[in-house]
This record gives C-alpha cells, structure tokens and sequence, in this order.
C-alpha cells in the first residue's frame, strides 16, 4: 500500500517538475500563469467535468448510489467547519493567508490522487463511485471552496464566483442525464478527449506556480506545521470515525474514507490566486501536505481500511 501511494505522489511531482522545467526552458513565463489558469479552469475543467458526469452517472442507479454525491459535499463541508475553527490559531493572518487555511481544509485532492490510489488498491469499480461521489465533490468545490477564500464579504462578486460555467458544466451534465438528451458522437467525443488534457495541463501549470514557492518553505512555519496536521490529521480521523457510524456499503465507505485522507487540492494555488487568497502560502501546503501524506495516508489506511 505504501508503495502505490509512493507511486502516486511521485507521479503528481514528476509533473510538477516538468512545469518547473517549462518555466526554467522560458517555454511559459510567470505572466502566462493567468492566461494559463483561465484556460484549464474555464475551458477544460468544464469539459472533463460534462464529460465524466455524462458517461458515469446513470440516473436509474440514483436510489441506490444518491449518497455518493452526498458525501462529496458533505465531506467539505466538514472540513470547511473544522477549518473555521482552527483559522483561529493561526499566527499570520494577513495577505489573503486566513481565507485559504480555510480553504485547504475544505477542499483537498479529490481527484487525481483518489483515482490512482483506488484504482490500484480496489479497481475500476471503486473509480466509478468516485467520479459519481465527484459530482458532489465538484459541487461543493466552486460554492464551498470559493466562498472559504472570499468569506462572503461581496455578495455579488461571492454569487458570480460560486455560479461559474463549472457549476452550469455540473447542470448541464445532469440535465442530459437525467432527461436521457442524446448528444452528438463527435461533440462527446470533443469534450471527452479535451478534458482529459485538464489533470495533466493543470498539474503542469501548478508546476510553474510552485517554482517560487521553495525559496519561502520555512515561512509561516508553525501555521504550515498547523495545516499540515489539521489537514492530514484531525480532519480525516474524525470524518473516518463518522463515515463509520453511517450505514453505507463497504465500497462507499473506502471510497469516501480515501478522498478524506487526501493532502491539499493542487489546483488550490491558482483558486487562491484568482479569488484573492495567498498562493505563495497555498503552493507551499501543497508541497508540504503532499510530501507528508506520504506517511499519514499509508497509517490511517492501514488504521482505519484493513485489507
């Protein structure tokens, strides 16, 4: 087990490193970084997003599997409340900084990292309830996510944020779905084969955000050392102890329990930088968060998911 988290976590690095190499070759500058970022999270994410609801989301299995999506909220929403309070220890507050502390304990890595672990711990089947637990997941990242970082103070610009076209991307999807509205072969496939390009594209993108990142590590040390263990910690234990109360299926529970151990989002650096949050301190959670799962998540699996 340890391994394939190894695994998993090398892989999102290594992809890092060749964002990192872009930057240092000049093939993106630090100025593309917006562009970039509108690019992947207004085109493309919307794309993988109608593109994955459309193709694992089956309305007839709703009354069986409504609590996928459920818990994809649910789960943020905890970690929004647990954040919430510990946003209160922190000792540098300024920058933008107490609003993605918030932030990072909503919304950790829901996607890329859960998807390689279960599938190489469980398989294919434990990846579809994943992707359809995404649709909450997704949900709760443009209205939850969002609102930790502007903490609501404009109510318009909190409203524009929260209903994006990833929110209308998650509407459509389930509109066609459930009215069963057939959609062109070549617009399925178009949507289906440019979204797939969003994790890699992103991934390289937070590369070139990170780069800066490094020079700073032992900034704000005891508010990263606090993030890191609410993060990777507190939040997963008590969630887990939760999810084991509740009378889901066993798959439904090792999934939810593996999206609750994971570190920061890596798209976290470019959410914090677009709705007023401190990236530089967003960067360093995500490479911190991420070096340290790599003890924590092996630990609570092995506490908590015994194969």
């Amino acid at each position: 087990m340890m391994y394939q988290v190894f695994l998993s976590i090398l892989e999102t690095f290594i992809v890092f490193g060749f964002g990192a190499l872009a930057w240092k070759l000049r093939m993106i500058e630090t100025g593309d970084l917006d562009k970039l970022s509108r690019l992947t999270l207004d085109m493309f994410f919307p794309m993988l997003t109608f593109s994955t609801i459309t193709r694992t989301f089956d309305p007839n299995r709703l009354t069986e599997l409504w609590v996928m999506p459920l818990l994809g909220i649910a789960l943020m929403l905890f970690g929004a409340g647990a954040g919430w309070v510990f946003k209160r220890l922190m000792k540098s507050k300024g920058h933008g900084r107490e609003g993605t502390f918030h932030h990072i304990c909503a919304i950790n890595n829901y996607v890329f990292l859960p998807i390689i672990v279960l599938q190489n711990i469980y398989g294919e089947r434990h990846v579809a309830l994943l992707l359809l637990m995404n649709v909450g997941s997704t949900i709760g990242f443009w209205t939850i996510g969002v609102l930790t970082l502007t903490g609501g103070g404009s109510l318009s610009k909190t409203m524009k944020s929260i209903f994006s076209i990833n929110v209308a991307a998650v509407a459509a999807a389930l509109l066609v779905s459930f009215l069963h509205i057939p959609l062109p072969e070549a617009l399925n496939y178009t949507f289906q084969y440019l979204g797939n390009i969003t994790v890699p594209l992103m991934l390289v993108v937070i590369g070139v955000a990170l780069v800066g990142c490094f020079r700073g590590m032992l900034e704000n040390w005891y508010d990263m050392l606090l993030l890191s263990v609410v993060r990777l910690v507190l939040i997963p234990v008590a969630l887990l102890l939760l999810l084991r109360l509740l009378p889901l299926p066993e798959e439904a529970y090792q999934v939810a329990a593996v999206v609750a151990l994971m570190p920061a989002a890596s798209s976290s650096v470019l959410i914090a930088k677009r709705y007023g949050g401190d990236p530089d301190f967003a960067g360093r959670a995500i490479i911190l968060t991420t070096l340290f799962s790599l003890g924590t998540i092996p630990l609570l699996m092995a506490l908590f998911l015994p194969a």
